[in-house]
């Protein structure tokens, strides 16, 4: 009787021991795999730009006339208003000159105005007053020439702004329309793309309006907001391109100067052309055998649990956002990006399904 009970205990251990090694196989053949959700390409190509940082508003500010600069009031960075004075020439020899014009327009009025009380009494003829008379209006304007000359030794900003550049300093001989000073408004700054013909004649006319950014690679994780404010319309003759120009709101907490670099980021609508469904998908995830072109899709069968299956698919060009498919996925799929050299259909997988 103990004889049997031995022999019983003995095929109970080896049951027992032959289900946990089942068990330990199926466990085994979990293999993880690492999968993407195949996103729908609606929203359309993400295209990005090198863009080159610009002024809203820039100026060379220069005297009008000629002289010695004997007063600089801004240094490079001074941030100045509107109408501020910046600079003065010395303004003796146009002071002398106003003296003389006042003068000669004093004498030239005075002439004038007793030539008309005689042309009354038929003292002086009408030839003798009109001669009169042009030698006032004359003296007149070199009055207000000689003034705008003395108000034009100083040199006032245009607009509110920064002062980008210096060219000259004090006690130099100044030309007039030389320039003095580089004025820059940053408060609002462009961003210049060249964009080829390739993309340009798929934008519908009036369709600016969409989301695009700036990325500044030494303000990591930060996007800043940018919209469209015109095109060129003339191709550059060397690389045929179109400039195009977006505007954004300097940030305050970050200094963005005229000829800093940037990234523009943004989406290509889909236009005719592509009203047929495509995806972009890692060019690695998709592989090719006797039967064409396929993926791997995992299915959820259960928690941490899915299957593998493979899916046909029609291909087209390798892009930059990944290569081009056309047809066999769709929206929402699991798509396996890692480990596809392991795996085969109809496999078991270890996986995730995260949305």
């Amino acid at each position: 009787m103990s004889r049997l009970i031995r022999s019983s205990l003995l095929i109970s251990i080896l049951f027992l021991c032959a289900c946990q090694e089942e068990k330990s196989v199926v466990a085994e053949i979990l293999r993880p795999v690492r999968t993407i959700v195949i996103q729908h390409p609606n929203s359309g190509k993400v295209m990005q730009y090198a863009a080159v940082v610009d002024a809203s508003q820039k100026a060379d500010l220069s005297f009008k006339v000629s002289g010695e600069l004997i007063h600089v009031y801004v240094k490079q960075g001074d941030e100045v208003k509107k109408h501020q004075i910046l600079a003065k020439l010395n303004d003796t020899d146009i002071k002398l000159k106003l003296a003389e014009a006042q003068s000669t327009f004093d004498k030239a009025k005075a002439d004038y105005d007793r030539g008309m009380t005689l042309i009354d009494k038929n003292v002086i003829s009408k030839a003798d007053i009109d001669t009169l008379k042009a030698q006032y209006t004359s003296a007149n304007t070199k009055l207000k020439g000689a003034k705008n000359n003395l108000e034009y030794t100083n040199l006032y900003a245009s607009f509110d702004g920064v002062i980008a550049r210096k060219y000259s300093e004090n006690f130099q001989e100044i030309n007039a329309k030389q320039p003095i000073f580089a004025l820059n408004n940053i408060d609002v700054i462009h961003l210049k793309i060249n964009v080829p013909e390739s993309v340009i004649i798929q934008i519908p006319r009036g369709d600016a309006n969409r989301p695009i950014v700036a990325i500044f690679d030494d303000i990591p994780n930060q996007e800043f907001p940018a919209v469209f404010k015109e095109v060129s319309l003339q191709a550059d003759e060397i690389t045929k391109t179109y400039e195009v120009t977006f505007s954004m709101a300097s940030p305050k907490n970050h200094t963005i100067l005229p000829g800093m670099t940037a990234v523009m980021r943004g989406t290509q609508r889909m236009t005719s052309k592509d009203k047929m469904t495509r995806f972009y998908l890692p060019s690695h995830s998709v592989l090719k055998d006797s039967s064409g072109n396929y993926v791997y899709i995992v299915e959820t069968v259960e928690v941490g649990k899915g299957k593998i299956v493979k899916k046909l698919v029609t291909i087209g060009e390798i892009t930059s956002n990944g290569i081009e498919v056309f047809s066999g996925v769709y929206s929402g799929q699991y798509l396996v990006t890692a480990g596809v050299s392991k795996i085969a259909d109809g496999m078991f997988v270890k996986f995730t399904a995260n949305p």
